[in-house]
């Protein structure tokens, strides 16, 4: 794990600038020596502005490091959430998608109202788009739940896959809305091959800033 640590802050901002620094100070040395061996021994340099840039070095270096160390505090708190991410395995996860995956138990929809609607139709597709499954829905305001049990319009278990959820909402003028639909899923993957961990969501990738609520399945 340091080992991961060390190799990412030294890719880091902060390393870099910390090689850019070390080459300028050498720069400087050279520069510095070479006026002091061929300034006048009657009128020789003033060392007050060698001195300046030697403090302003210094107070460079000292910024540098500290970046250093905010990148390396960064890198451990990502580490430390890649590590508990696993322990998502096997929790159900509420994201804000409209694709769900069917696996002979249905599939538990939500969706959310943010305007007055007068009609609402909640229709289920396959992955060609035909119409599986329709019925009315909710119009009131706020958050609605749709479990649908896996059936078709003729009250036949429909096979295996993946299903999507498509709501026509009008509003008393017939205006078109477009309510939030959510689907609840199980983590079955962690990806942790990068900073950030990617949940697989039933048949969804989504990153851990979309899982909008953890739901235990027990």
């Amino acid at each position: 794990m340091i080992d991961a640590i060390t190799a990412a802050t030294a890719n880091g901002a902060a390393a870099q600038d910390g090689k850019k620094l070390a080459d300028d100070f050498d720069d400087f040395l050279v520069l510095l020596t070479t006026q002091l061996q061929n300034q006048d021994p009657l009128d020789p340099m003033d060392s007050g502005e060698f001195t300046q840039q030697l403090v302003s070095f210094t107070g460079v270096e000292q910024q540098i490091q500290a970046n250093q160390n905010l990148e390396l505090l960064a890198n451990l708190s990502r580490l430390q959430n890649l590590a508990s991410s696993a322990s998502y395995l096997g929790t159900d996860a509420l994201t804000v998608r409209d694709l769900g995956d069917h696996n002979g138990d249905g599939i538990k929809w939500q969706y959310q109202n943010t305007a007055v609607t007068d009609q609402l139709t909640l229709e289920v597709r396959n992955s060609t788009g035909d119409l599986i499954y329709s019925k009315t829905g909710d119009t009131k305001l706020g958050t609605h739940e749709f479990n649908w049990d896996g059936l078709d319009a003729a009250g036949n278990m429909v096979e295996d896959g993946n299903y999507k959820l498509e709501i026509i909402a009008k509003n008393s003028d017939g205006n078109e809305l477009t309510p939030n639909i959510f689907v609840q899923e199980t983590i079955t993957a962690v990806d942790t091959s990068g900073f950030e961990p990617v949940f697989t969501v039933g048949p969804n990738a989504v990153g851990q800033t979309e899982i909008l609520e953890l739901i235990y399945n027990g």
